[in-house]
């Protein structure tokens, strides 16, 4: 792909949205990837990448918008990396999403005539994210302090005031904090020189007992003005945690080893009547609505079919959210997961909830899988992270499984690739449901369930 003469004007017609947020336009036998247009629209765009037979383009001017485009509320939009279809009406995005899904179930699952449900969505789209990651950087061209998110195709940080799909205490606490530590001119670390001290504030919120976690992410091992700052969170915001993280990688945020400066070190969510405490290095569903209704669809599968003698195998179990919600249901179930964090708070969780059929292994899957080729489950559920997994694991997964496989995945695109490699093992697709946990953004939470030709 090599960067596009960018003089070079082109009048389009989009005809659809594509995973990525693109909308989708042809001009003789190209396809070109138009950021920020949507369907039906007449644009007049300059290209900026291009390939043999792909080419990504900008919108210069929209000559007939779609009916479906809003203004949108925020003063950050289109710039800023959080949102992509903000200035599209929600009832579109949904039905985007769900088309998106069935395309990609043809296209990269090579499944055809098969019936994609349409999509579940959700109740909240404004405020709904339980996790925010914003990143510290030091214009050094405009002398500026910023803190905020990512500017969509670029490095440079869009230094946010009000932000539509996090919580209002959000802003509150990142605006007070920007502040707060520009006061304190502490260095930003500089990935480029990988030096400084300053990486991201990640803020945390739970739905269900309304508590706010505060995680300081620096470079180094030490946080300079601990007390201050400290003292800065407790008397100026009701915190529930708040934590330094030391973290090294250039790529996750959200990694390293941490320590407690205030609080209880972790918050509480809750569904129906199982607590999870999660720590602050764990993944979770960023979405507490829709999670709820993801919970609910899967327990209306296993309630229909399961019989108490049944066992289940939870694979990337993070903090035990699915093994300890279906506990009831299953005789056995074993809990694999590799994060030491989430391991132990699955545990812990397991306790809270006094539940005693679950077994928990501190283990990677491919290992876990590799070596259980004498033992079968008759249920098995991952959420995978994004990447999906391997054919090895599909192999294994396939050969241990008795009844059906339960697939969680963030990711469309991975997802019917690997649906694809269990069809050739011998499992049938029986549903894809999509969930939109993500609105406003052409991500799209699916479950898929595969089950076993017996």
């Amino acid at each position: 792909m090599q960067k596009a003469n960018s003089q070079k004007e082109m009048d389009l017609i989009v005809e659809k949205l594509v995973y990525g947020g693109y909308g989708l336009a042809r001009s003789q036998d190209k396809i070109i990837m138009v950021e920020n247009a949507y369907p039906q629209e007449h644009v007049k765009v300059i290209p900026k990448k291009t390939g043999k037979n792909l080419m990504f383009a900008e919108v210069k001017e929209i000559i007939k918008p779609s009916t479906y485009r809003i203004q949108p509320n925020c003063n950050h939009f289109p710039t800023c990396g959080g949102c992509n279809w903000l200035d599209l009406k929600y009832e579109q995005q949904l039905i985007a999403k769900t088309n998106i899904v069935k395309e990609q179930t043809e296209r990269i699952g090579k499944i055809s005539n098969f019936y994609v449900k349409d999509i579940i969505g959700s109740e909240i789209i404004c405020e709904y994210r339980n996790r925010m990651e914003y990143t510290f950087q030091f214009d050094q061209k405009n002398q500026e302090f910023k803190l905020g998110l990512m500017q969509n195709d670029s490095k440079n940080v869009v230094d946010l005031q009000k932000c539509l799909i996090s919580p209002h205490i959000f802003n509150k606490i990142r605006n007070q904090t920007k502040d707060f530590f520009q006061k304190l001119n502490l260095e930003i670390y500089s990935d480029r020189k990988n030096r400084g001290v300053l990486k991201y504030l990640v803020l945390r919120k739970s739905f269900s007992f309304n508590q706010i976690m505060v995680i300081i992410v620096t470079h180094t091992e030490y946080l300079p003005f601990q007390k201050e700052i400290t003292d800065f969170f407790r008397e100026n915001f009701k915190i529930y945690s708040l934590i330094h993280l030391m973290n090294s990688s250039k790529n996750i945020v959200l990694r390293g080893p941490y320590k407690t400066l205030y609080g209880e070190g972790l918050i509480q969510e809750q569904f129906d009547n199982f607590k999870f405490q999660i720590p602050p290095t764990s993944f979770f569903q960023s979405n507490y609505n829709v999670t709820k209704k993801l919970l609910g669809y899967l327990l209306d599968y296993f309630k229909d079919r399961v019989s108490y003698s049944d066992t289940l195998l939870d694979l990337f179990s993070g903090v035990g959210l699915f093994s300890i919600y279906f506990s009831s249901l299953f005789k056995e179930i074993e809990s694999i997961e590799n994060s030491k964090v989430s391991y132990k708070a699955a545990i812990a969780n397991s306790h809270i909830n006094a539940i005693k059929n679950i077994r928990f292994y501190h283990d990677t899957v491919e290992n876990f899988v590799n070596n259980s080729v004498d033992k079968k489950f008759d249920y098995i559920i991952l959420d995978p992270p994004r990447k999906g997994i391997s054919q090895n694991e599909i192999n294994k997964i396939s050969s241990i499984v008795k009844k059906a496989v339960v697939y969680v995945s963030c990711d469309p695109s991975t997802l019917l690739r690997d649906i694809n490699a269990f069809l050739s093992n011998g499992l049938k697709l029986k549903v894809i449901q999509p969930f939109d946990m993500f609105p406003h953004s052409f991500h799209i939470e699916n479950v898929a369930i595969l089950e076993k030709n017996n």
